[in-house]
């Protein structure tokens, strides 16, 4: 640009910086343009005329305005420094002024039509006025120089969209679980709208915890992540192991292909899908892609539990695997997710820094994460989700096994109030023999092998459990005024506030919660309720 010019200017239509495409048409003078860009050849001390991010509006009477009007490049050879149009516009007439300006070329950047800007070019003192080539040399920069602003324009809006679009996956606070003491994500900044993580409540007092990454950026990233994190949570409620979830959204990601055999198949997303059982003290993982799981012990050593390689969701046919192991209470699970642009530092590194901030930092999590991450730059940060977990004390969990008799019902009740009066939780008694009469009476009827009950005394919820050796499902009935049974699941989703099946190798198990809140205990209603 030095070649073509002493001075050159580039002013943009205000809308552009938020993304917005301009109208097509010439521009008014009430239209504004922000100072965008600027630059002179060395010696040229130019700056404070022309900051950037200055906003004015450019007057019709000037060879600028005419410009951006009848949209034709304007060459004025020479400046005469008393020219009347000059004085209707004083701010560019003092940057002629102190840049000795006596020649000037103005050219309207415009993309089909829409005005995008102004590019403005002087030649001082010292140098030749401008030629008719040298505006045929700057018509082209221009061309080129419009086209680019309109991409940054589409980026502009794309990552605005991205931004609005994945602000539900990443401002959500954790919910509020017994089994973790404390969580905390970090998404990188400018890593794109591809990420995600996840603190999904599960039956049994167990969670679910997720961190993945969509493919592609902006849009498409922030679309591919809630795609994928509301197929996750869906398949999450049915209680599916790790792997076999893993393996449902690897179906659902490949079956469009399996329709058209000859479409273009893209790599989908990454995950790490982990449950954590803390009544076991155990955690059950699975993973797609490469994220990583680190976990920090109370004693404060840090260990990389060994995962097979598999491609992300929708790659090559695969089969997951599962890694299990022991947690103690009080244990850190880092689900750590990769770069977008960079490689990660080696996990031998990404260990040692959580090996050092584990001891320095606890219980504080977002402290953990910010010595973990240290000095790294944003590009080569990762997507974390640290979660604290803590185990339930034996006394809060309660177990019986019942012959498949009839006579083992009412001994269900006798036993269920028993412990109600333990946990001092007599106010559910009643509501309590209705769920436990009901969940064994099925599975005494439907199943010909031992039934299992199993109290849980959550610090937010009452679990009652019922397990048998039948692998049906139960279901609500909406019966007729007239029939004499089928009301009872019904009367169990009045008294509790979730409900639901989890299988198992040797059959099943009927779960309810009851809230212990007071929100929940007022939202209980009465079975005869209509």
């Amino acid at each position: 640009m030095s070649e073509l010019a002493d001075v050159a200017i580039v002013d943009v239509i205000e809308p552009l910086f938020c993304g917005d495409k301009p109208r097509p048409g010439p521009v008014t003078g009430s239209d504004h343009l922000r100072r965008a860009a600027f630059s002179s050849v060395p010696g040229n001390a130019l700056r404070s005329a022309c900051a950037l991010g200055d906003i004015d509006c450019i007057p019709p009477t000037t060879p600028y305005g005419q410009t951006l009007i009848d949209l034709r490049p304007r060459l004025v050879r020479h400046l005469d420094q008393d020219s009347q149009w000059l004085a209707s516009d004083p701010i560019r007439a003092r940057l002629i002024r102190e840049a000795g300006a006596h020649s000037l070329i103005a050219i309207p950047l415009t993309v089909a039509g829409a005005v995008l800007g102004l590019c403005v070019l002087f030649r001082r003192a010292g140098s030749e006025p401008f030629e008719e080539c040298d505006l045929y040399d700057a018509i082209r920069l221009a061309r080129q120089a419009a086209l680019n602003l309109d991409i940054a324009r589409r980026q502009i809006k794309e990552h605005a969209r991205a931004r609005l679009m994945s602000a539900p996956l990443l401002k959500e606070e954790p919910p509020s679980l017994s089994a973790l003491e404390a969580s905390h994500g970090h998404i990188p900044a400018g890593s794109g709208a591809g990420w995600w993580f996840d603190v999904i409540p599960l039956s049994s007092a167990r969670v679910g915890l997720v961190v993945g990454r969509a493919d592609g950026i902006g849009v498409q990233g922030a679309v591919g992540a809630g795609q994928a994190r509301t197929v996750i949570t869906t398949l999450a409620t049915l209680d599916l192991p790790p792997d076999e979830l893993l393996a449902r959204l690897d179906d659902v990601a490949i079956r469009p292909f399996r329709q058209h055999p000859h479409a273009l198949r893209g790599a989908g997303p990454s995950c790490l899908y982990v449950v954590y059982d803390p009544i076991a003290g155990r955690c059950v993982s699975a993973r797609a892609g490469n994220p990583g799981l680190m976990i920090g012990r109370p004693d404060g050593s840090v260990s990389v539990p060994r995962f097979a390689v598999r491609s992300p969701i929708g790659g090559d046919e695969q089969r997951f695997e599962t890694a299990e192991f022991e947690l103690p209470s009080g244990s850190t699970l880092a689900l750590c997710g990769g770069s977008t642009a960079a490689p990660l530092p080696t996990p031998e590194g990404l260990t040692e820094r959580l090996r050092e901030a584990l001891p320095a930092s606890s219980p504080d999590l977002p402290r953990v994460v910010a010595h973990t991450l240290g000095d790294l730059p944003p590009n080569r940060q990762p997507a974390l989700l640290l979660t604290r977990v803590r185990a339930m004390e034996a006394d809060r969990v309660a177990t019986l096994t019942l012959p498949p008799e009839r006579a083992a019902v009412p001994a269900a009740r006798a036993w269920a109030g028993r412990q109600l009066a333990e946990w001092m939780l007599e106010d559910f008694a009643d509501s309590t023999a209705l769920v436990v009469s009901e969940l064994v009476t099925n599975a005494i009827l439907y199943s010909d092998g031992p039934v299992g009950m199993r109290m849980i005394r959550d610090e937010h919820a009452l679990i009652c459990e019922v397990s048998d050796t039948s692998s049906s499902e139960p279901h609500r009935r909406c019966p007729a005024e007239t029939d004499e049974s089928g009301r009872g699941l019904a009367i169990v989703t009045q008294l509790t506030q979730r409900q639901g099946t989890h299988h198992t190798v040797s059959g099943k198990t009927v779960w309810t919660e009851q809230s212990l809140d007071a929100q929940g205990r007022e939202a209980r209603t009465s079975p005869c309720a209509p």
